[in-house]
């Protein structure tokens, strides 16, 4: 009976049960605490090593060997975490001709709360490993510096060019050679920069395109470098008013990489002479602007002047000649007219844009050839902006920077082709699509362009629009050259994601996955970043 009532009673139960269940209660949170405790000691070794790792994956200095620095990496990333005794690390390396692989392992002791669990302590191990492209690498920024591009669009190009430069500056190393040239184009490239030899240049009308947009007077035609010296600026081509831009080159000379030869006239690049137009009624000295119907750029005086009619340069009289240059191909009247320099390659403002007026009409700012100078292209990047006129010439832009990168002349800097361990980019960048713009209904039927006047016939048609497709072909046969060659290309247009700029561009990609459309352009700086990441960049592979 009392032992009934012993059992039945509830009186003390809760200590008996305590009594019971301590030692498994404080065995489950021991496990807990010694768990967290491993676990977290377990990610403060792997971020040690992966730290670690990936400071020994590139080096820029020479005299700290990789082990050196992934030692003093390691140990001082487990220095803060007490938890971790005894830990130890090694590096392996793997140099490929175009990579190197590096694959860690670290080990550590935990020190731990509970000894009946599990000792005083475990040991731990983790591993990473890292993966790093070191090619050289050539990088050519073709960039479109057309009117269109005014105001954020050159502002947000400028921003991510430099922002570019800046990553490809740090990822350099004495062991890894990166280069960067840039190609500002608009229907011309401008070639009187660094690398300029005058020997590129058709200096004497020898070529069958130099001189086509003026008539001949007793079967001579003058020359533009010709042209440029009887304007009277600063005499001549060397250091003269001659900007630096240059025709597209006769036949399939025009979208290659053939070098210049001064036996073989053709070979040569023409300089760009912009002829002056007619005057508009509405300002009977000058005019200019940037219609898509009239002409846009009348730099000379169309006043008549008997007493310079008989001036000549290399036996032609110019004095009917240089009458509206332009008009005289017109009219046979204008011949008697003599007009001299008024004012030349002006920059002048209108509607917010700068407009060009004289011989170097919408000439953009010179090319820099492949360089480590990145100083140098920061400065000229800051320098680019966009000149109306013309139109847009992508064909033009690929070539000069297919030209960049080749190994022949005229800019004999790149690596050559195909070379192991050379890894060369284009990237390309335009704002809208191919186009011959002005005059369209005047004789001339555009302004001055790289091909002269559409009228001339160099277009292969006398059609604006047709002209513009023709430009479309050139532009994919230089993009599949390229990439015949090896060379990796990325396709960006800004703010001009058209049907048929999507077709083009994206197969004049390396893939259809590196022609980006970019809808803002404040994100063009990204755009850029995403771009360099695909083609120079290390990461951890697990």
């Amino acid at each position: 009976m009392l032992l009934r009532k012993f059992w039945r009673s509830t009186a003390g139960n809760f200590a008996l049960v305590l009594g019971l269940g301590l030692p498994a209660i404080i065995t489950a949170v021991a496990f807990a605490v010694d768990v967290s405790t491993m676990m977290q000691a377990k990610v403060n070794l792997q971020n040690a090593l992966d730290a670690a790792n990936l400071a020994s994956s590139h080096l820029g200095d020479l005299d700290v060997t990789r082990n050196d620095a992934f030692d003093r990496y390691f140990k001082v990333n487990v220095a803060g975490h007490s938890e971790l005794g005894n830990a130890q690390a090694t590096l392996t390396v793997d140099k490929g001709v175009n990579y190197i692989k590096t694959k860690a392992v670290a080990t550590a002791d935990v020190n731990l709360n509970f000894a009946f669990l599990f000792g005083n302590s475990r040991r731990i191990t983790v591993d990473a490993s890292a993966v790093e492209s070191n090619n050289q690498l050539e990088v050519v920024l073709v960039l479109d510096n057309t009117g269109s591009m005014a105001g954020a669009r050159i502002t947000a190009l400028r921003t991510a060019t430099k922002s570019l430069l800046d990553y490809l500056e740090a990822v350099k190393s004495p062991t890894r050679k990166i280069r960067a040239s840039l190609v500002p184009f608009v229907t011309a490239v401008n070639v009187n920069g660094d690398g300029f030899d005058p020997a590129w240049i058709d200096m004497e009308g020898k070529s069958s395109t130099n001189s086509l947009n003026f008539p001949a007077i007793d079967g001579k035609r003058p020359h533009h470098m010709a042209l440029f010296k009887q304007l009277g600026l600063k005499g001549g081509w060397n250091n003269t008013g001659w900007k630096g831009c240059v025709e597209a080159r006769p036949g399939t000379y025009n979208i290659s990489d053939t070098q210049p030869d001064p036996s073989k006239p053709d070979t040569l690049f023409v300089p760009y002479f912009a002829p002056d137009d007619p005057a508009a009624a509405t300002k009977p000295s000058a005019s200019y602007g940037n219609s898509a119907t009239g002409y846009n750029n009348s730099y000379l005086d169309d006043t008549i002047d008997n007493s310079k009619l008989n001036r000549n340069i290399l036996g032609i009289d110019l004095g009917g000649l240089l009458s509206g240059t332009l008009s005289a191909l017109l009219s046979a009247d204008l011949k008697t007219i003599a007009k001299y320099v008024a004012s030349t390659n002006q920059i002048i403002t209108e509607t917010g844009s700068a407009i060009t007026v004289g011989p170097n009409r919408a000439c953009p700012t010179p090319v820099v050839p492949l360089t480590d100078d990145f100083n140098k292209l920061r400065l000229a990047a800051s320098q680019m902006t966009e000149w109306n006129g013309s139109g847009t010439n992508v064909s033009e832009g690929l070539s000069w920077g297919m030209r960049v990168l080749s190994p022949e002349p005229p800019y004999t800097d790149g690596a050559p082709w195909k070379t192991a361990g050379v890894t060369k980019i284009v990237m390309l960048l335009t704002d809208g699509e191919n186009v011959v713009y002005g005059a369209s209904n005047q004789p001339t039927k555009s302004d001055y362009t790289s091909y002269g006047y559409l009228a001339g016939g160099r277009f292969g048609s006398d059609n604006q629009t047709a002209a513009a497709r023709n430009v479309d072909g050139w532009t994919k046969t230089v993009c599949s050259q390229l990439k015949n060659q090896g060379v990796r290309i990325y396709t960006m247009v800004l703010q001009a994601d058209t049907a048929a700029n999507r077709s083009l561009y994206s197969a004049c990609a390396s893939d259809p996955s590196d022609y980006y459309a970019v809808s803002d352009p404040a994100k063009l700086p990204n755009v850029f970043q995403q771009i360099a990441n695909k083609f120079s960049r290390l990461q951890l592979t697990n």
